[in-house]
């Protein structure tokens, strides 16, 4: 929890002392909405998530903030099944190419990004289940690209996450987002 009010406080404070402000949207909007999630490595098939982004207009292309990310992915088969999650805690970087009503942007998010997997193999001959629960935090980063609609948004991010033992790179994930933003209209 120190780690996410950090985050945030640091957004926020450097938000608040830069000087340039957007001269033609408002300053403050937060981006919510859900996303499909494709696994790095071959032991998880797909999963679903959400995000929640406030930023802030520093200009009118630049907008900077905290994002907030969860994603689900699994696989099973007869004898087993395998759920991971990852929660990501990040600073954003968004650099919106016009002001137009049809804005393509390019970004990048970096942070800590929270890790967990649970895997059950059992069989139904013996009754027998056994479970591992796998818990770390680790650095990590996520380039994307996609374009704002009126208040509709659209991206393709790739999380890269640092550190990780080798043959667990299933915690790294393509995304699909799609969601909505609320405030940062034009003035």
């Amino acid at each position: 929890m120190k780690k996410i009010f950090t985050l945030i406080l640091a957004c926020l404070t450097f938000a608040g002392v830069a000087s340039a402000q957007s001269d033609s949207f408002k300053s403050f909007r937060v981006d919510a909405g859900l996303l499909y999630a494709m696994p790095g490595g071959d032991a998880l098939d797909a999963g679903v998530g959400y995000y929640l982004n406030p930023k802030f207009h520093i200009t009118d292309n630049v907008l900077l903030g905290a994002k907030l990310e969860g994603a689900v992915m699994g696989s099973a088969d007869e004898d087993a099944f395998d759920v991971s999650a990852v929660v990501s805690y990040a600073a954003t970087f968004d650099y919106y190419f016009n002001t137009n009503s049809f804005r393509p942007f390019i970004g990048a998010d970096a942070g800590i990004y929270s890790l967990g997997n649970v895997e059950f193999e059992g069989s139904n001959e013996f009754a027998t289940i056994e479970g591992e629960i796998d818990l770390g935090s680790k650095f990590g980063f996520a380039p994307k690209v996609g374009f704002s609609y009126g208040h509709f948004d659209l991206a393709l991010q790739y999380n890269f996450i640092m550190g990780q033992e080798d043959g667990y790179d299933e915690y790294n994930y393509f995304s699909i987002k799609m969601g909505f933003h609320f405030g940062g209209g034009k003035k």
